[in-house]
């Protein structure tokens, strides 16, 4: 009975190893803004975020899944229907939701966060906390920007993980100082 417990477990990692697979594929030639990492390397930081605060591929697959694919639609010539054939709805619905649509503005698209999913959300504040890490290498316009950006993800996503949407307010705090 044990063994096949085991068994289960193993079966159900599948879809999220094909998934670890899938985005080095996908983001395989892209590097990250103003450095020679390769982009792929931006989605697993995330998911080392999630870790951190307590989620995992055991109990949040989707969640996690979703974490590595986030920028898939919009860095790749990936399209929706392949998300969603290879990794089911719920994980299409999470990654379209973080996908900023054309002919929607950024800041819009931000405020819109309230009404999308809890995955959605708690991704997007890992997110952009990642960026935030990694925002020495841009220009000036672009970190002011994605500092202004990250007031409207704390009003808009914050409640999806207060732990999460603190660590996010403190990084913004300090990188916001830098300007001051």
């Amino acid at each position: 009975m044990r063994l096949k417990k085991e068994v289960n477990k193993i079966q159900e990692l599948s879809n999220y190893w094909d998934a670890n697979s899938y985005a080095f594929i996908k983001y395989d030639n892209l590097k990250r803004d103003g450095k020679l990492v390769p982009y792929v390397a931006h989605p697993i930081r995330i998911k080392s975020i999630l870790r951190a605060f307590g989620y995992n591929e055991y109990e949040h697959k989707e969640l996690m899944i979703s974490a590595l694919l986030h920028d898939v639609l919009k860095e790749t010539d990936t399209r929706l229907e392949e998300i969603e054939r290879l990794f089911g709805s719920k994980v299409a619905v999470i990654v379209n939701e973080l996908t900023q649509p054309e002919e929607i503005e950024k800041e819009e698209w931000l405020e819109n966060f309230k009404y999308f999913s809890r995955e959605a959300r708690i991704i997007k504040i890992a997110d952009r906390i990642d960026n935030l890490l990694d925002m020495d290498v841009w220009d000036k316009e672009k970190q002011i920007s994605y500092l202004k950006q990250s007031k409207i993800i704390l009003k808009s996503c914050g409640d999806a993980n207060k732990e999460l949407a603190e660590i996010l307010k403190n990084i913004f705090k300090i990188k916001y100082q830098n300007f001051c």
